[in-house]
């Protein structure tokens, strides 16, 4: 009863529940009794990515909003928070990948909520008065920074992978789709709590409701499989004496493969976190504030549609081939964004573009695994992760400083373009390669 009542759960939170339902049926193998184990970790990861999103990725757009009318600091100060965030990212992956691969996600995932929900606070402090300087925005948003990696992909590709092989691409679909759900959620949520009651009493209640959420997931459903319980997926378990002899990082560097996917990786997320950041106030003089809000809610939306359908084409094309077209896509979203000028055509943009921004976060860890295998995949992700958290700092910072030089986001939204088209060249010769040598 348990288990079929955690089934529909899990499909509850998709449009089409009878479509992925029989999906999930058809590719059960003979012998296989109740509801697989690896799917409430898929479940547990679709909460972790919804807040990780929701508060850490999404949200920035609208802090730099909320926080210019709390202050009088100019964009490049708030855009320089947002780029510490991405670059705390940096040591963040790096410490929690070799973390994970030794301990598991446990850990991590117990330090990206505390921190996070820390974050929340400090910038709720920001109507008290002790939030006062803009040294104080950059170690709060660092602090975020650094939880991040334990709430995001790659505390869930590092959870889903023990579990997974044959439909991993699914799973990791169905986690990392909170992420979508918690861009369409947060930014309005936010919007509209703030309007109600202060942006404080808006960030105080969301930091509670993600300790109240993620809590309990590290408590009780996260874990590695026991001995047989991941047979169903042909995968062994990476638990135990495993995880101590992991891959080194060295290994992973020497490998021109690893290089091809990491750049390809940097370039197509700086690109994305570029737009982004700046989504709402690059969209807010044509849109107005809240409609620059739903159409960042819009993006975040599209990408569920997007992740879902990656997932079920990683299993059947060529994973290089499929990063090539999302770039594509994404690229060409920005591009109608470029030259709309009508809320019709600038809606439709910010869907076009938003419905592979989960495949590109999505895509590390498949490219990783279907290269590398999952042993070492805490450290390989990590500094994959870091190169493009790194990426994705520079791209935020540059962007609001290049907008308070020219005045529009015109420069910025070219040189997004222009990473995209680089990205697409490189995960095609990665491809190349990894054909030459199987």
């Amino acid at each position: 009863m348990l288990d079929r009542v955690g089934c529909r759960c899990v499909s509850s939170l998709f449009p089409d529940v009878n479509a992925l339902g029989n999906f999930l049926s058809q590719n059960q193998q003979p012998g296989d009794r109740g509801f697989y184990r690896g799917w409430w970790i898929a479940a547990a990861c679709f909460v972790m990515a919804f807040y990780a999103w929701g508060i850490g990725f999404y949200g920035h757009g609208f802090y730099i909003v909320a926080l210019g009318h709390a202050t009088d600091w100019p964009i490049t100060t708030l855009s320089a928070g947002v780029a510490s965030f991405w670059l705390a990212n940096v040591a963040g992956s790096l410490l929690l990948g070799r973390l994970i691969d030794r301990y598991g996600t446990r850990p991590a995932i117990l330090y990206g909520t505390l921190a996070m929900a820390s974050g929340c606070f400090g910038l709720a402090a920001i109507d008290t008065g002790f939030l006062a300087s803009p040294w104080q925005l950059l170690a709060i948003f660092a602090l975020m920074g650094t939880a991040y990696p334990g709430l995001s992909a790659m505390a869930i590709s590092a959870s889903l992978i023990p579990w997974f092989k044959r439909r991993l691409g699914l799973a990791l679909g169905i986690g990392l789709t909170g992420a979508s759900v918690g861009g369409a959620v947060m930014p309005p949520l936010m919007n509209i709590l703030t309007a109600a009651n202060g942006f404080s009493a808006t960030m105080t209640v969301i930091g509670c409701a993600l300790l109240l959420s993620a809590l309990p997931i590290v408590a009780f459903v996260v874990r590695a499989p026991q001995k047989g319980e991941a047979e169903r997926e042909a995968v062994e378990s990476t638990a135990g004496d495993s995880r101590a002899s992991s891959p080194s990082l060295r290994l992973f560097l020497s490998d021109t493969r690893f290089w091809l996917i990491t750049v390809a990786s940097m370039l197509s997320l700086g690109a994305q976190v570029g737009f982004l950041m700046h989504q709402i106030p690059l969209l807010q003089g044509s849109l107005g504030l809240s409609g620059a809000a739903i159409a960042a809610g819009l993006a975040a939306a599209s990408g569920a549609v997007g992740r879902f359908v990656l997932g079920l084409l990683s299993a059947r094309f060529p994973l290089a081939t499929l990063a090539a077209g999302c770039y594509l896509i994404q690229g060409f979203g920005l591009l109608l964004i470029l030259i709309g000028e009508t809320p019709l055509l600038l809606y439709a943009a910010s869907a076009i573009a938003g419905c592979v921004i989960g495949c590109i976060t999505m895509l590390p860890p498949l490219l990783l695994v279907d290269s590398f295998g999952a042993k070492g995949y805490g450290t390989a992700y990590g500094a994959t992760g870091a190169a493009m958290f790194a990426m994705g700092s520079l791209a935020t910072a540059a962007s609001g400083w290049l907008f308070d030089v020219t005045g529009d986001y015109q420069v910025p939204l070219r040189i997004m373009l222009a990473l995209h088209l680089a990205a697409i060249l490189i995960i095609l010769w990665h491809g190349r390669k990894s054909r030459a040598q199987r």
